[in-house]
């Protein structure tokens, strides 16, 4: 536990959700997760999920350094069905969809193999592939993409690399 992991940091609903990539697995913070579904679930998980779905972890924020209990992904699952809600239905997709996959992403980052990137922007985040050294991006984000660029002619600082002519 003496290491310190850099999280990604995912928005949700002007929500943080904050993961690491441990030893190619994904690790989702459990207070994160609470405040996603309006739960106090680290109780819960410090006294009831098993030691394999959970474990602490020292993570960089923007004041020093927290220690934080994560749970993998299996665990999320768990918590999701121990708090059940109709809303936790589009939870699971957008985290089975964007967060693991991206977490997991990292963790397998090699040049010649496509990769996911969260992309944050001024008003919403942005999930695009690295391939190629090309970015590329769902045909069905191009719409609100394009609602942005149209309210905000500056929406190419998304793009890494790339400035303003």
């Amino acid at each position: 536990m003496d290491d310190v992991h850099l999280p990604v940091v995912f928005q949700r609903f002007n929500r943080s959700l904050r993961g690491v990539c441990i030893d190619g697995q994904p690790w989702l913070v459990a207070r994160d997760q609470g405040v996603l579904i309006r739960e106090r679930v680290e109780h819960y998980v410090i006294h009831r999920l098993d030691d394999d779905l959970r474990r602490q972890a020292v993570l960089a924020s923007r004041s020093g350094e927290e220690c934080v209990w994560l749970v993998n992904d299996f665990g999320l699952f768990h918590l999701l069905a121990r708090y059940r809600h109709p809303e936790h239905r589009n939870l699971r997709q957008w985290l089975t969809g964007e967060v693991l996959p991206t977490l997991r992403d990292q963790a397998e980052s090699r040049a010649e193999q496509p990769r996911r990137m969260h992309l944050q922007g001024p008003t919403a985040p942005l999930t695009v592939l690295l391939w190629q050294g090309e970015l590329w991006m769902r045909f069905g984000d191009m719409p609100r993409l394009l609602a942005e660029q149209t309210r905000n002619r500056r929406w190419s600082h998304w793009l890494p690399g790339r400035r303003d002519s």
